[in-house]
């Protein structure tokens, strides 16, 4: 893999993809297992989008915070790369609707697919509107730490601390209800900010001391992902979910969603410094990784497609959502991911059309 990228953000990239792909797979048993005691296999696999989206935005944080660019060549790098993909697949969502679901054109559904609105086929592709927002709300960060800079020493680690603890009190503030940012979109976007500013300063600063061993480290940050996504799962969805006779989940904004988000990035980031990690790097493995991060953009814009094309053709032989949710959706996860990831990599072999890949 190329030298310039890190191998760990590649990991969480590529878990984060995978993940979404498990939520989507997932939502249709959710709901025929309710009532069942199913519902905790399928839920777990749902839920995995709960920190797949903050580790999405917060690698974005990592990337793009504390860069200078000039207006110009920010948004035309940035948005091109996201924009061009973007409305190639736009394209085929929508033909694929008027054939397959609408039988007929359907301008309106259209409009609601290039937005991203719930109960479409294109409901992922809100994601793409909250990180086209996300970009403006970086560029003026940045554009603030370059005048500060210039004036105090240190000023870029001080704002963006000082923009972390922000984001930590913002998200207490939305936990305990004394905020709302779900009734306005520009608002809910905006809100992504404090992941992109966590997401920062999770990769540039050094939180824990040197002289702890990375291997420690990395084993109490998984065993804190691993006892709060166990928690969040089994003592909060299901049984509210079961309860309440619907399907429940925590919003992004709470802390125990930042807590599973942050151990599981900080777990890859220490074990990024052991001999475990490096051997992953170094295998075939570390390789699937990579080829799955490179294609990740890709991958979320057309995953969804091939996913309801999967769906249909399996249930023409058997009832889907009767089936063994432990068996079948990882089933369909790793089909979705194959079918997509071949799509993506002949699109990059063919010259004209390489751009709606969307490999970074």
């Amino acid at each position: 893999m190329s030298k310039t990228r890190i191998f760990y953000l590649d990991e969480l990239r590529a878990l984060a993809i995978i993940g979404i792909i498990f939520c989507h797979v997932s939502v249709s048993f959710v709901y025929s297992n309710m009532g069942s005691s199913l519902l905790y296999i399928s839920a777990f696999f749902d839920c995995f989008r709960d920190f797949s989206i903050p580790i999405f935005v917060m690698i974005s944080g990592a990337l793009l915070l504390n860069r200078e660019d000039s207006f110009k060549d920010f948004f035309k790098r940035r948005l091109s790369r996201l924009l061009i993909p973007f409305f190639f697949w736009v394209a085929i969502y929508v033909i694929y609707s008027f054939v397959y679901i609408y039988h007929g054109i359907d301008w309106s559904a259209a409009i609601d697919i290039f937005f991203g609105t719930s109960g479409t086929l294109g409901v992922a592709f809100w994601f793409i509107w909250m990180i086209i927002i996300a970009y403006f709300a970086i560029f003026l960060i940045n554009k603030a730490i370059s005048i500060g800079s210039k004036r105090y020493e240190n000023f870029d680690n001080k704002f963006i601390g000082f923009l972390a603890v922000l984001s930590i009190l913002y998200i207490m503030i939305v936990h305990f209800g004394f905020f709302s940012p779900y009734g306005s979109k520009i608002i809910y976007f905006l809100s992504f900010m404090s992941y992109i500013i966590i997401g920062y300063c999770l990769v540039n600063f050094n939180f824990l001391s040197d002289k702890i061993s990375p291997y420690k480290i990395a084993l109490v940050t998984l065993a804190l992902f691993l006892a709060s996504y166990f928690w969040y799962i089994f003592a909060y969805v299901v049984p509210v979910s079961m309860s309440h006779g619907r399907f429940i989940y925590s919003g992004y904004f709470n802390l125990l969603i930042l807590l599973i988000s942050v151990s599981l990035f900080l777990f890859f980031k220490y074990l990024s410094k052991t001999g475990i990690s490096q051997n992953i790097e170094n295998k075939a493995i570390g390789q699937v990784l990579s080829i799955i991060s490179a294609y990740s953009f890709g991958i979320y814009l057309c995953h969804y497609v091939v996913l309801h094309r999967l769906k249909v053709n399996i249930s023409k032989m058997i009832v889907l959502n009767n089936q063994n949710p432990l068996i079948w959706i990882p089933i369909l996860v790793f089909l979705t991911l194959i079918i997509s990831l071949v799509i993506l990599w002949v699109l990059n072999k063919i010259p004209y059309l390489k751009k709606f890949s969307g490999k970074n």
